[in-house]
């Protein structure tokens, strides 16, 4: 029997953006010590959706999220994704960044980068691949399948050589993450990818309507030695083949998946319930909606813009627009960063029904060869609007350049980040240097960042000034650098109301801007003295054009709402207070 290796993609669609706010790292945690029973290949943990719901909505490193992972992943090797010479966010970044960024990776204890680009270029991973080799980390480029143009296009197998013969490659992996191309279409993609590579190939899908296991099953048919998958539940939230699923679907076959039974099985009773009750609502509504070509966390940002808009009905007309689209930038894919552009644009086609009025910054970039070559030709409408737009700085990051304006006291791996996120990383140093921490320690006991972490959301999670364990002989404090603020729901947070008032406090979940109605010309969801239920919204938090609905978790009456409309909030405000009486 042909054993068919299997990569787990289950920490990372669950610490994804959106749904990635509500997935700490002691869940990660958690969820890797049960995965690393199950016999994978290896564990991918963190990509760019991932590192940016860590960041801009809960304020935490990508890195002291990997390490959680990795100390309880055993001998499984964790992976990240990286896009080309953007890293995890939109702007080329240079050799050096890149080179600081693998040699972090590596010492945060990742074994395995797979890397890809946007446009299927080469050249942008050959800094990754170089860095990857001094790292002694493996290296998987990867092919990116995209709306344009057919699988059977001459330009798919030079890509596919290309990528294969970077220095160091260890595989090629084949994805298929919008969905876009039929069984038959995959099988023949993963062929061509099989003749001129030298390296087994990998295939990663996600498709709606649960497409994905059948999809996983042309590409082991046409040759492909690994399957990405997910366990469990979060498979069909994900839209990705489910481990367990594809492993009986082989049985009686000539392939078999590397797996065991049991372990997935006991994984899978971990990770369930991480799932919140929006997420698995959300899969199921697009399991028995339309099946539309699109990643499932676009398709979550898209279906939220036209639901608030009275549109929902347009989704499968956007589908069709965003395929059009990515075809007249120069045949793109939908990887990130372009995905993004590539849906507000053709929302925007749609919603106003006109084309290329304007044009999203990146896919300006794009279609003028800024980012790299393009695929294909770019309509002329396009160029006209592209050239008329304002330029995006598109010179890469250096780190001598950005040296001098660095958080002072920051780690040579948050600089890296900083050169991606400098707003973000700017609150996470501030929020690190908000608190001082003494360790009294006789006996040379360390305390490890994750726990360190785990102590300062403590701290600013509640009333208290400090926050103090033992552990191994040495009392650990965390405590607040000044006067202690006043805790979320506290008198100078909430009308004066006592911390011991009785009430319920909602929370937000991540970093954003609030709004108390569906709409602009909408009634709010709840004024102050209405009495609401279990499960009801009370209002919504936009972040990055994902329109997230708050919903109140005890029945009662609102005594106040905290926040101003349209207002920001960061993750852990207050947002409105429920008298459960």
């Amino acid at each position: 029997m042909n054993r068919i290796s299997y990569i787990d993609t289950t920490l990372r669609d669950l610490a994804t953006f959106p749904w990635g706010s509500s997935i700490d790292a002691n869940d990660l945690a958690a969820a890797a010590g049960a995965l690393a029973q199950v016999g994978a290949q290896a564990i991918e943990v963190m990509d760019p959706r991932c590192a940016r719901a860590a960041l801009e909505l809960r304020t935490e490193s990508p890195w002291d999220r990997i390490r959680a992972v990795v100390r309880h992943a055993g001998r499984t090797p964790v992976g990240i994704v990286v896009h080309g010479t953007m890293l995890w966010h939109d702007r080329p970044v240079g050799p050096d960044v890149v080179r600081q960024f693998v040699l972090s990776a590596a010492e945060a204890g990742v074994g395995r980068i797979r890397g890809l680009d946007p446009l299927n270029d080469a050249s942008s991973l050959d800094a990754i691949a170089a860095a990857t080799r001094e790292a002694r980390v493996v290296f998987v480029p990867t092919l990116v399948a995209g709306p344009a143009p057919h699988v059977t296009d001459a330009r798919w197998e030079r890509e596919a050589r290309a990528l294969a013969s970077l220095p160091g490659a260890a595989a090629l992996c084949v994805s298929d993450g919008g969905g876009h191309l039929s069984p038959g279409q995959l099988a023949t993609l993963v062929e061509t990818a099989v003749r001129v590579a030298d390296v087994p190939v990998e295939v990663i899908v996600q498709a709606p309507g649960g497409l994905a296991p059948i999809l996983a099953q042309s590409a082991i048919a046409a040759g492909a030695a690994a399957v990405y998958c997910a366990a469990g539940a979060l498979a069909m939230t994900a839209a990705r083949p489910s481990a367990e699923t594809l492993r009986v679907a082989l049985d009686g076959t000539a392939n078999g998946l590397s797996v065991d039974r049991e372990g997935l099985h006991a994984a899978a009773r971990v990770i369930g319930p991480m799932l919140t009750a929006d997420r698995l609502s959300l899969a199921a509504a697009d399991l028995f909606g339309p099946a539309v070509a699109l990643p499932p966390d676009l398709e979550a940002a898209l279906v939220s813009r036209l639901g608030r808009l009275g549109m929902s009905r347009s989704l499968l007309e956007v589908a069709d627009e965003v395929r059009l689209v990515a075809t007249e930038i120069g045949a793109a894919t939908l990887a990130y960063p372009l995905g993004d552009a590539i849906v507000t644009q053709a929302a925007d086609h749609v919603i106003e029904g006109e084309r290329w009025v304007d044009i999203e910054p990146v896919l300006a970039a794009t279609a003028l060869g800024q980012y790299g070559p393009v695929r294909g030709p770019v309509s002329e409408q396009v160029l006209a609007v592209a050239q008329a737009a304002t330029p995006m700085d598109t010179e890469p990051v250096s780190l001598s350049g950005i040296a001098p304006d660095a958080p002072r006291g920051a780690a040579a791996e948050d600089v890296v980040l900083w050169a991606q996120f400098p707003d973000a990383v700017q609150r996470l140093v501030a929020r690190r240097q908000s608190l001082r921490t003494e360790v009294a320690d006789e006996e040379g006991a360390t305390i490890d960042r994750v726990l360190l972490e785990t102590l300062i959301q403590a701290v600013e999670g509640s009333a208290e000034a400090e926050v103090s364990v033992e552990l191994g002989g040495a009392r650990v404090t965390v405590r607040r650098s000044g006067p202690a603020p006043v805790a979320a729901g506290s008198a100078a947070n909430a009308g004066d109301l006592p911390v011991d008032d009785g009430l319920h406090r909602v929370s937000s979940p991540m970093v954003g801007t609030f709004y108390r109605a569906p709409s602009p010309e909408a009634d709010p969801f709840v004024i102050e003295g209405q009495r609401v239920e279990a499960g009801e919204t009370l209002c919504l938090i936009e972040a990055m054009k994902l329109f997230n609905e708050i919903t109140a978790d005890v029945s009662g009456v609102v005594r106040k709402i905290c926040v101003e409309n349209a207002h920001g909030v960061e993750f852990g405000d207050l947002l409105v207070l429920i008298d459960p009486a």
